[in-house]
């Protein structure tokens, strides 16, 4: 593609070089160059973009984008200053993939909790009605027929165009996406046009990032308010809301685009009622209109009630049949790590979620004590370089809705685990929370889950919390191995 049609998508402030060269190739990581690439430097946050201009030209680099003065700039190499290289990498990119949200149907989900499941009971009512589907999830990237491991939520801007422009070469007729905060508030976005967008809930997370709740919020009210900024397939967009949410209402009352909304306790348009939760799942009656479904999920919760009307918002906007989207809510058994029974030759009941905000937690234990006929245990910890006032808010949390607690690390990442442990401690002793009575604490997590699994018996219920599907813990010299549930399974084998 040529330069200068890429540069037609942005406002350039300052360009010296050659506008008609042939760009095969952009990237913002400078190991990611090859002959003839266009290279974005952008200012993170841990490192700086326009340090490694000299390996982008050294590998290939034919332009260069910057978004502030550059010394010394090689000749021979096209200059682009922009103010945010980070829009102008969403935007790059977009044109460069041609554009293909627009050849697409998008259904975007954000909120704090419930994102991945909702987006896995979206995907299996799309293709029980026969539709070809493409994901975007925390747990991976499925593009058509392919599966990728997810690096995180939603990919940067423009992973997130190649990856678009996947599914449609491979057929897709929809895309699921999650979409985070820090997604929309860095623009990774930018440009793509969604025609759904589904909102679950709202609590404390990313305070770390956002700095207040208020900020948080509006994060997750941009992609509602910019549903229809981009209009270029003139599709009606419909924004799916948790009408119980106080900020699900907020957001309803604030947008002009079409609304459906779902709820279990006020009135909604699509209702979860007589819910009874089993060892089995969960069974319910889905109510829209004058017409009644009986839901039987594998899926334990009332969380996860309000997860599958959220799906069953889109499946019944897109015209989907009612026992379609039946037989798609009823064929997911698991989400991993989303509450996920462990199997075990012990007849133990051990279940692993991704559980790592006070709501997550709380909703998670309260659901286990409906199935739990002796004690209920839960392993958990704080991922470090993250919201603090989170930590002891947790700890409380366990030592109310849990018998007995094994306080641990999470991801402690450049923090000293220890530290964080005892963070989460002030919440366990404000909680009313007794050394050796009530909790425990070790900070090594493969030696809680083992201490933990030792006391289990069998009318008891354990929750290993916090990293569900993630398959490495992350500490501030070290990356190492550690999945919960191989773990778990290596323990009790």
């Amino acid at each position: 593609m040529k330069l200068n049609i890429l540069l037609s998508q942005l406002k350039v402030d300052k360009f010296k070089g050659n506008p008609h060269l042939d760009i095969e190739g952009l990237a913002y990581d400078s190991r990611r160059v090859r002959d003839n690439f266009l290279f974005v430097a952008i200012s993170g946050f841990k490192d700086d973009g326009h340090r490694f201009i000299p390996q982008a030209v050294q590998k290939g680099a034919k332009a260069i984008v910057v978004e502030k003065e550059v010394e010394n700039f090689p000749e021979k190499v096209a200059f682009i200053k922009v103010s945010s290289s980070r829009l102008a990498l969403a935007k790059l990119g977009n044109c460069f993939y041609g554009f293909p949200s627009q050849k697409i149907k998008l259904i975007g989900i954000t909120g704090t909790n419930g994102k991945t499941t909702t987006a896995y009971l979206i995907e299996s009512i799309l293709k029980k009605a026969g539709f070809k589907v493409g994901r975007l999830s925390t747990i991976d990237y499925s593009l058509g027929d392919k599966i990728y491991p997810s690096s995180r939520t939603t990919p940067e801007s423009l992973d997130l165009q190649r990856m678009l422009r996947e599914m449609v070469n491979e057929g897709c007729k929809y895309a699921v996406i999650e979409v985070s905060s820090h997604s929309l508030v860095l623009q990774r976005l930018e440009g793509v046009e969604f025609d759904w967008a589904v909102f679950t809930n709202l609590s404390l997370e990313h305070l770390d990032f956002h700095k207040t709740l208020d900020n948080y919020i509006e994060a997750k009210f941009s992609l509602f308010k910019n549903l229809s900024k981009y209009s270029k397939k003139q599709t009606f967009k419909v924004a799916v809301i948790n009408i119980d949410d106080l900020v699900g209402r907020y957001i309803m009352n604030n947008i002009s685009c079409g609304i459906i909304t779902y709820g279990i306790k006020k009135k909604a348009d699509i209702m979860g009622k007589t819910i009874k939760i089993t060892h089995q799942g969960t069974s319910f009656l889905l109510t829209r209109a004058e017409q009644k479904i009986g839901i039987n999920l594998s899926l334990l919760g009332v969380h996860n009630v309000y997860n599958a009307l959220a799906a069953a918002s889109v499946g019944s906007g897109e015209g989907i049949e009612s026992h379609l989207i039946k037989e798609g809510l009823e064929e997911v058994n698991i989400v991993p790590g989303r509450l996920e029974f462990i199997g075990n030759n012990q007849g133990l009941n051990i279940f692993v979620d991704y559980a790592h905000t006070p709501d997550g937690l709380k909703k998670v234990l309260q659901t286990l004590r409906k199935i739990t006929r002796g004690r209920l245990i839960v392993v958990f910890g704080c991922g470090g370089d993250r919201d603090k006032e989170k930590r002891p808010l947790m700890g409380e949390i366990a030592i109310d809705e849990a018998d007995y607690s094994v306080i641990t690390s999470d991801n402690p990442r450049s923090e000293d685990p220890q530290k964080i442990i005892e963070e989460i401690e002030e919440g366990v002793k404000r909680g009313g929370g007794k050394e050796k009575k009530d909790y425990l604490k070790l900070k090594d997590r493969k030696e809680a889950i083992k201490k933990a699994l030792q006391m289990l018996e069998s009318k008891d219920v354990l929750l290993i919390a916090g990293k569900g599907h993630e398959r490495v813990q992350i500490f501030k010299d070290k990356v190492i191995e550690f999945n919960d549930k191989e773990v778990i399974q290596e323990i009790v084998s």
